[in-house]
């Protein structure tokens, strides 16, 4: 349950630092799996 949280708290930043820059989630995702084809 712990890490649960604490990943909850990664995700919530993370989303906040994607939107003050503009980007989404969807372009990182996108860059994740070109990364790794």
């Amino acid at each position: 349950f712990e890490l649960t949280n604490e990943a909850s708290d990664l995700m919530y930043h993370l989303l906040v630092l994607l939107q003050d820059q503009d980007l989404d989630l969807t372009t990182v995702i996108e860059n994740l799996r070109k990364r790794h084809q």
